[in-house]
């Protein structure tokens, strides 16, 4: 065997480089690689090659190694003095990710409506988890103005899990580290049972007090169902409503009242939100749907809702899917867009036609289409876009939409984070969106898709438009209970 290295060998040659090279790809040349630039190259089948093309080779000098040389992956005698480099150790698992085979096409940085800032974006955060930057990555503010819309990785043409590799990095930062309230929220979440802290005696409180607004106004004798043992369904709640807009509880237990649904709340564990999905902290999930699965078993219950906060159907339905397989297999995890479905088929519920004289538009959260789709092989998009052509006189679509669409730009935690002109910047394509469709109401089914929107687009953008909650746009169609009063579906 004879040792060669590609420019030297084309010069004693008189050919070019690539000619040499196109001789190894093609087999015409057997040869393997070794440290240095250099090839293992049987002699014999080379001089052919010379003589093939009407070459030389007769006075050309080259370094021989023997048999037992070959064998080994490094022969001493030939590359005494150079440094060959082993792996190396990374803080990121780069092959579960996908890292390790992007192209550095750019695609995601392309479909990131926020490539750009702070001179960062996503094919950046990859080169760099593979270039073993970690310490860079992890003290970086970027990947915390991320929304995790995953609008990156669905350009992706590797299918690189750039979301679950942003969550890593998030998840790598130390806890005291953590930008915002969010991990203060997760700690609150773990010793009171709800992210805000609110006492259970206070949500209790603030429960009945809403019932018996909603008793008197539109349904009787309406008592809101806490802690019902055997109820067909469990109902977790956002914090959010009962500590800053507690009315909107009202929405989907009109609903209920109007439906004849057997359901309950807990009145500890009650929230539905998992704000460790947003820092990375997997325990604090675990424990969080845990105590889901407890209130389910305790209560007896059959089927489990969950709000819609941005998330918590998300991430729920994937840890109960991970840490509690054998226990979610006793009981049903039902979208609301399944929900509302079915009682609308099943005539339920009944719903005026058409009685909002406007034209919408829907906004798709990202958790439940692009995301769903990905992780259940499920987009709910159709369900919503039905339900808002039944209430209202005409209807338009945001293009792209659907799993194709655009990040409101609060996701991902971003909603609590203070990077208040980021969040603004990154909703600059969905304010865009809403404006050319010329519709007056905007549609949504995720809390923190409606608040971006209403508080922060609208204002930012000059967006002259009012915004709903799906549930809340089928509260105010609803005729009435179609059930007698007191009749209760099983």
């Amino acid at each position: 065997m004879i040792v060669v290295q590609i420019g030297r060998l084309a010069e004693q040659l008189g050919v070019h480089r690539n000619t040499i090279r196109n001789w190894i790809r093609s087999g015409r040349l057997p040869a393997r690689r070794v440290p240095g630039k250099r090839y293992l190259v049987d002699e014999e089948e080379f001089i052919k090659l010379c003589h093939a093309y009407g070459l030389d080779a007769s006075a050309l000098q080259f370094r021989r190694v023997s048999a037992a040389s070959q064998a080994a992956s490094e022969p001493e005698e030939d590359w005494e003095g150079q440094t060959v480099l082993s792996p190396r150790a990374h803080a990121f698992p780069l092959s579960a990710f996908g890292a390790d085979v992007c192209l550095t096409c750019g695609s995601c940085a392309g479909a990131c409506p926020i490539s750009g800032v702070d001179d960062w974006d996503p094919r950046k955060i990859v080169r760099m988890a593979v270039l073993g930057m970690e310490e860079d990555l992890v003290s970086a503010s970027w990947p915390w103005k991320c929304t995790l819309c995953g609008k990156c990785e669905q350009a992706c043409p590797m299918g690189v899990d750039i979301t679950g590799l942003m969550t890593a990095v998030r998840r790598a930062r130390d806890r005291d580290h953590v930008p915002g309230p969010l991990h203060k929220g997760v700690l609150t979440m773990l010793e009171t049972g709800n992210n805000l802290g609110i006492p259970r005696e206070d949500f209790v409180a603030c429960c009945e007090a809403v019932a018996r607004e909603l008793a008197e106004e539109e349904c009787p004798g309406f008592r809101v169902p806490l802690d019902v043992k055997g109820a067909r369904l469990l109902v977790t709640v956002n914090s959010k409503e009962p500590f800053a807009e507690p009315r909107q509880m009202k929405h989907w237990w009109k609903i209920f009242y109007a439906a004849g649904e057997s359901w309950t709340i807990p009145t500890e564990n009650w929230d539905g939100v998992q704000w460790g999905a947003y820092t990375g902290d997997e325990e604090a999930v675990r424990l969080g749907v845990g105590r889901m699965v407890e209130a389910m078993e305790r209560l007896q219950c059959h089927a489990l809702l969950l709000p819609e906060c941005g998330h918590a159907y998300h991430a729920v339905r994937m840890g109960l899917g991970r840490w509690y397989a054998e226990e979610s297999r006793r009981f049903e995890v039902v979208s609301l867009f399944d929900l509302l479905k079915d009682y609308i088929q099943r005539g339920r519920i009944r719903l005026r036609e058409r009685p909002f004289a406007v034209t919408a538009t829907y906004h798709d959260p990202c958790h439940v289409t692009r995301k769903s789709l990905k992780a259940f092989g499920k987009a709910y998009d159709e369900e919503a876009r039905e339900i808002v052509r039944r209430c209202c006189a005409d209807f338009v679509e945001m293009i792209p939409n659907r799993e194709d669409a655009f990040c409101c730009g609060a996701g991902g935690g971003l909603a609590a984070l203070p990077y208040h002109e980021e969040r603004v910047f990154h909703g600059r394509h969905k304010a865009r969106q809403i404006r050319r469709t010329g519709a007056s109401l905007v549609v949504t089914s995720c809390h923190n898709c409606r608040d971006q929107i209403l508080k922060s687009l609208r204002k930012e953008y000059d967006l002259s438009v009012e915004v709903k909650l799906l549930w809340e746009l089928v509260a105010e169609a609803l005729i009435g209970p179609s059930r007698a009063q007191g009749e209760v579906w099983g």
